[in-house]
């Protein structure tokens, strides 16, 4: 059990040591995008928050973009991503291959050729969360594998991943070991190893104490004449 509990602990050293030493700005892929920020045309909203939230009860997270076809109100109702513009009120038409190749292309920072788009509908990427779907996924053909995430029903970019995020997770999971959904920091697992890493811990100081303390001198024979 000890050398099982010692390479745990090696493992935690180590992912540790990654985490603290790399740029999380970097990890999370802020480089790989630049999305053009426009400002809002506020003569076409015609709608209001309160509108909006009228028409969807349910909805959460809305926000007002403005977009090629003009200002959109973004949000999540029940769970899912809608998108509707803020004049009329209707739902914007879902976007097609090409429209999210396009959209990847404008936001993408390098000039490296699309390899790959791909739709997921009903099972996502181990990368992504399933409550993102249904999403476009677009590889690029570059160093270090970088992949964007779209929204299928809004076309917003929702998830940036390249091969340092994909080690970061991948240690990460190790590190709170869950080995499954890689989020769960207070599972059972980590728990009991964690305990144990501490008796470990405890135990050895213990042992180095009692052999490093000065050993009692002994008694020594009386000199005789």
């Amino acid at each position: 059990m000890a050398p099982l509990i010692g390479i745990q602990m090696l493992l935690w050293s180590i992912s540790g040591a990654y985490m603290v030493l790399t740029d999380i700005d970097d990890i999370h892929g802020d480089h790989l995008v630049a999305e053009p920020v426009l400002p809002i045309d506020h003569a076409q909203v015609w709608l209001t928050f309160a509108s909006v939230k009228a028409d969807y009860p349910d909805a959460m997270h809305i926000r007002l973009k403005q977009t090629a076809q003009g200002p959109v109100y973004f949000f999540k109702d029940a769970g899912t991503a809608k998108a509707i513009h803020a004049t009329t009120g209707e739902p914007l038409t879902p976007p097609n291959e090409a429209d999210i190749r396009a959209r990847a292309q404008l936001v993408y920072t390098s000039n490296d050729p699309i390899a790959k788009v791909s739709l997921y509908e009903e099972q996502a990427p181990a990368e992504m969360s399933p409550r993102l779907l249904p999403l476009y996924r677009v590889d690029f053909d570059a160093p270090l594998s970088p992949s964007l995430y779209f929204s299928a029903n809004t076309g917003e970019l929702v998830g940036k991943r390249y091969d340092g995020w994909r080690l970061f997770d991948f240690l990460w999971m190790l590190h709170i070991m869950d080995y499954a959904e890689r989020e769960n920091i207070h599972n059972n697992l980590l728990r009991i190893v964690s305990l144990l890493s501490l008796l470990l811990a405890l135990t050895g100081a213990v042992l180095a104490w009692r052999n490093l303390r000065p050993a009692p001198e002994s008694n020594k024979p009386e000199a005789t004449a």
